[in-house]
């Protein structure tokens, strides 16, 4: 192989394969099953070339497990990824000389932009990193740690490596890779669709728009809040547009009715604001662009067209009125009658005055000329934000260690074992229990729990026991138990505390089959300044059976899950225009509007304009923009790499749409 295009595609191969088995064997809850899921995915890759423009789409709303698995920084999605990108990129280098993939393409304007924005994300990431004290490797760390900044980088690291893979697909056929991504953005859909359906008849009840109780689906990321599901939504919605339009038969278009009636559902009960405005303005512009691409930009045919257009012919117009009615009447049902959504539109003027002070403080993080210039540094505004505002300040830590000095253990006589810190707010007792060490535990019906603790404390402190009936944010039935603690008063004895108690509370009840309830169980520190390390934490049912994995942090944090409640300020600035400013500077805001307004450009006016797919692309990213007015993105891995994956795809799809040189 002297080739060196198929060897530096050898390489990537290889060294995906090799990130991939070793991210799937560090897996902290089943490695094999990783390992297995890896390989098979990396074998159907390498058989079905072009499957991944579905499957990655597909598969991007569920593969996250982060509550059973405690990973914040990686997750089963980069598994998935690095089994195409290992499987591609060996196709890429098994090609014969005259077709292998050319790596030095002629320089494109699109390809320019996506080369510098990529190169001032690295430079953003080496100022998180450093500004986080260096790379130290962790796979349990969160968002203050050095790891958060790979976290906030791997998405657009996966989308440009998915670019040559991209451009192979297109070059195989426009048309079907056009299909294969729209296909797959429908059945990611309906997955998530589907998880709204049971989260919302397991816990507040389909028709219950009176709750404060917001939808979150499947993105675990909104374990601090966020704006996931609502950036999802935006993005994903207009291809049940192109579902419809592509329908053939009636029943093919019924299906793309009923999907549209569902997606309308998901998108109002997450009671977003932000959401409402992004699923109808881009619609708006996604029926304009379509009459466009047919009158073929002609004025005068489009406002012909549009007059013929207010007459119904055939029965796909005429189902077409009725689904509007529908889809008017089920947001009129969602609005009316004292709902949630109904107060809130109330507050939107003294909302969106709180928000304004808190974009300007995200702002005021920008202190010198390099802040402006290159950002703070890619995953570190939740950490600046929490340290430069006593008012936006974490409500709370959880963090492992392996010794009393916290550092790492190195065995032998007089070693301590590991301990989980679980810490509250620092200085505002206000947030206290609001954050918490969580654990997915399965409530069975009818019976009692006990829990019991090895702690120490070094001041007094309320520790909070919890045991709830709860998907996500929001507690449904629970059994409690609080523990006044006090520091042993001996100092010549051991400072540990065993204690066995009770939950009381509510017995929990049968579900659904349809609608079983998740649970978690919570342990919470109460008290500004406070913490209380555990050796071990126990809990059981009432035959005695343990509930709980990993109760002795002997494998770090694995399955233990922070998540916070009604409280999540710090983590996000709510904005994604200023997201990216605040972590890559004018710099990387300037390439990354160059890019994004670059694939707009193309799929609206440039050579990608004719293709079918175009005005769907546009309608999705003129979707997450609008999320993006009152809603931060970038900070949500999976949504991310889907963004950038669409602009990517917009941008290569133009190339693709240009006639060849003769």
């Amino acid at each position: 192989m002297d080739d060196p295009r198929r060897v530096f595609s050898a390489l990537l191969a290889l060294a995906c394969g090799l990130a991939g088995g070793f991210l799937a064997l560090a897996h902290p809850v089943s490695p094999l099953l990783a390992l297995s899921g890896f390989y098979l995915a990396a074998m159907v890759a390498l058989w079905l070339p072009g499957i991944w423009l579905f499957a990655v789409p597909a598969c991007l709303p569920f593969l996250n497990f982060a509550p059973w698995t405690g990973w914040l920084v990686l997750e089963e999605f980069d598994l998935l990824l690095l089994a195409v990108l290992a499987a591609g990129y060996f196709r890429l280098a098994r090609r014969p000389r005259d077709t292998a993939f050319r790596w030095t393409q002629p320089l494109a304007f699109s390809t320019s932009i996506i080369a510098l924005f990529a190169a001032a994300s690295l430079l953003s990431l080496a100022r998180g990193v450093l500004d986080a004290g260096g790379l130290t490797w962790g796979w349990f760390q969160g968002y203050g740690d050095p790891m958060n900044s790979l976290r906030a980088t791997k998405s657009l690291l996966w989308a440009t490596l998915c670019i040559p893979l991209l451009l192979d697909a297109l070059r195989q056929s426009v048309e079907q890779s056009c299909k294969r991504l729209a296909a797959g953005m429908l059945v990611g859909l309906v997955v998530v669709i589907g998880a709204v359906l049971w989260e919302r008849a397991a816990f507040p009840g389909w028709f219950n728009f009176t709750s404060k109780y917001r939808t979150t689906a499947l993105f675990w990321e909104m374990h601090v809040g966020g704006a996931a599901i609502d950036a999802y939504l935006a993005l994903a919605t207009p291809f049940v547009a192109w579902a419809l339009r592509s329908a053939r038969r009636p029943w093919q278009w019924a299906w793309g009715a009923l999907l549209a009636v569902l997606v309308t559902y998901a998108g109002l009960t997450t009671f977003s604001r932000g959401v409402y405005l992004s699923m109808l303005a881009p619609l708006v512009l996604l029926g304009l662009l379509l009459w466009v691409q047919k009158a073929g930009l002609d004025l005068r045919a489009l406002a012909v067209d549009l007059w013929r257009r207010r007459h119904p012919h055939g029965w796909r117009a005429k189902a077409a009125w009725a689904l509007g009615v529908v889809l008017v009447a089920e947001v009129v049902g969602v609005l009316n009658g004292g709902s949630f959504m109904a107060s809130r539109l109330t507050t939107t003027e003294r909302d969106f005055g709180s928000r304004m002070a808190h974009w300007q403080r995200g702002l005021d993080l920008l202190r010198d000329p390099v802040d402006w210039t290159t950002g703070i540094g890619l995953g570190r505004l939740p950490s600046h934000y929490a340290r430069t505002y006593p008012e936006g300040e974490w409500s709370g830590h959880v963090a492992w260690q392996s010794g009393q000095s916290g550092q790492s253990g190195q065995g032998g006589q007089g070693a301590e074992p590991p301990v989980m810190r679980v810490s509250g707010p620092d200085t505002d007792d206000y947030l206290e229990g609001l954050y918490a060490a969580t654990q997915r535990v399965r409530p069975e019906p009818g019976a009692r729990y006990r829990a019991n603790v090895q702690v120490r404390v070094d001041a007094p402190t309320g520790v909070y026991l919890q045991l709830c009936e709860r998907h996500l944010l929001y507690p449904a039935r629970c059994q409690n138990a609080y523990l006044p603690l006090k520091p042993v008063a001996d100092p010549a004895a051991s400072p540990w505390q065993r204690i066995t108690v009770p939950l009381q509370g509510p017995r929990f009840k049968d579900t659904p089959w349809y609608a079983p309830r998740l649970g978690m169980f919570s342990v919470m520190v109460l008290g500004a300044g406070a913490h209380a390390d555990f050796r071990s934490i126990g809990l059981q049912n009432t035959n005695g059976q343990e509930q709980l994995s990993n109760g002795d942090f002997a494998q770090n944090l694995a399955h233990w899950f922070p998540a916070a409640r009604f409280y999540f300020l710090p983590w996000h600035i709510d904005n994604l225009f200023l997201e990216v400013l605040v972590e890559r500077g004018v710099l990387g805001s300037i390439l990354w509007l160059a890019l994004v307004g670059t694939a707009l450009w193309q799929l609206v006016l440039g050579s990608a304009r004719r293709q079918p797919l175009a005005p769907y692309l546009a309608a999705s990213l003129c979707g997450v923009l609008l999320v993006g007015l009152v809603s931060s993105v970038m900070d949500v891995p999976r949504v991310a790499f889907l963004l950038f994956l669409l602009a990517f795809f917009a941008l290569h799809l133009a190339r693709a749409s240009r006639p060849s040189p003769p």
